[in-house]
């Protein structure tokens, strides 16, 4: 495997009905398949791929631990973009530091409140082009637009998972900042499998097994599960 999408397609293939993620609904919990999984991370990837996410670009995340926050993730590698991870309890200050460090062109935000923290430092944010919000409203300047209109069926899914190398930049992860300014920790594709290839070895997961939404920001954990 080169890349994190491709394990997630590979194992999509194999077994496409399994029960893949279960999250916390109204009537207690409700159950994704890997199949819808794999539907909604293409549309998603098709539809960054229009606002510019690519090889070489950089999606910042600014969101608690849900659902969506592994979606969008999972979603911008298959486009051969590396994810950069925002506490959501970052100040606007220190989210725009993080934003402008890393490169990043598009903020995933997961509300209005975040998105209001974005706004109150936007003229430092001169080369992010959208800011996608998961439950909020969409600005009536275009800079802030919702997730659900993100997604799209044109493109080539495929050929963009095919070019992602395992040296690829996966994932930009910031330290804390409690000793000074926060500092970038760059971690590959082939990282990330290493890790989930170790997890399986010792049998720290086994299946069945399924990802709920608390250990959704865990990619290592969801990488492990599909790699059986």
């Amino acid at each position: 495997m080169s890349s994190i999408p491709s394990l997630l397609r590979d194992r999509i293939a194999a077994t496409p009905d399994a029960e893949a993620y279960r999250v916390p609904s109204d009537d207690g919990w409700t159950s994704l398949s890997w199949r819808e999984v794999g539907d909604r991370v293409r549309g998603l990837a098709l539809g960054l791929a229009q606002l510019g996410s690519g090889p070489g670009t950089r999606v910042s995340i600014l969101c608690s631990t849900r659902l969506e926050w592994i979606l969008c993730d999972l979603a911008v590698l298959a486009t051969g973009a590396a994810t950069t991870t925002i506490y959501p309890s970052n100040t606007a200050a220190e989210s725009a530091f993080i934003i402008n460090d890393s490169g990043s062109t598009i903020v995933v935000a997961e509300n209005d409140d975040q998105v209001a923290k974005l706004r109150s430092v936007q003229k430092e944010l001169p080369d992010v082009t959208h800011v996608i919000v998961i439950d909020g409203a969409a600005g009536d300047d275009g800079w802030v637009i919702p997730l659900a209109s993100v997604a799209a069926s044109e493109g080539d899914y495929d050929a963009m998972v095919d070019a992602i190398a395992q040296d690829s930049l996966a994932t930009l992860i910031y330290t804390s900042g409690t000793t000074g300014r926060p500092k970038g920790v760059e971690l590959t594709h082939d990282n990330w499998l290493y890790t989930a290839e170790a997890v399986r070895e010792v049998g720290l997961i086994s299946p069945p097994a399924t990802c709920t939404s608390c250990g959704c920001r865990c990619r290592t954990r969801s990488a492990s599960c599909w790699r059986w």
